[in-house]
């Protein structure tokens, strides 16, 4: 697992180090509670300002584009996981998470994302989303619907893990 700041100042390096200190207990809980492992993660540790830009450049590079969509605001999540060459990217905006807390259950529901990437179909899926996106590939209509479906499953489950994040209580 590789954690690397993006654009962030010092100013965040307290929600920098928290990742750094928890990731590989999230990841642990992640694995003990899907039965799955979250494959090669790397974490992308930003704030509100970079965090649309540092999705942007992570899905680009997924599908090897250098156009398409740049939005400067949009994205109001604490994290966003995307698929890479290796398996996933985890973007953590340490900014808008208030708490330790808060970037421990961001982590936990990001790191499921990574571990689902590794179901079958699933990369593909997501792959074939992007390009669609980028305007690479259009997706077929009912291509588009079953990732809809599976995006939804996915937040669903990832949300109900997020409780084990009281296990990372005693890190401080």
């Amino acid at each position: 697992m590789e954690i690397t700041p993006y654009k962030l100042d010092a100013r965040h390096q307290p929600g920098f180090a928290r990742v750094e200190a928890v990731a590989g207990n999230c990841s642990g809980i992640v694995i003990r509670e899907l039965g799955e492992g979250t494959g090669d993660v790397e974490i992308r540790v930003t704030n509100r300002r970079y965090f649309a830009e540092a999705v942007m450049v992570a899905q680009r590079q997924a599908i090897g584009v250098t156009h398409g969509p740049l939005l400067s605001d949009g994205y109001d999540y604490w994290g966003f996981t995307t698929v890479s060459s290796r398996g996933a990217v985890l973007l953590i905006d340490v900014e808008s998470c208030r708490s330790n807390r808060e970037i421990d259950r961001t982590l936990i529901h990001e790191l499921v994302h990574a571990a689902q990437f590794g179901r079958p179909g699933v990369r593909d899926l997501v792959l074939a989303g992007l390009r669609n996106n980028y305007g690479v590939h259009q997706l077929a209509k009912a291509e588009a619907k079953r990732l809809n479906r599976q995006i939804a499953s996915h937040e669903r489950e990832a949300a109900r893990l997020e409780r084990f994040a009281r296990q990372l209580r005693h890190f401080h």
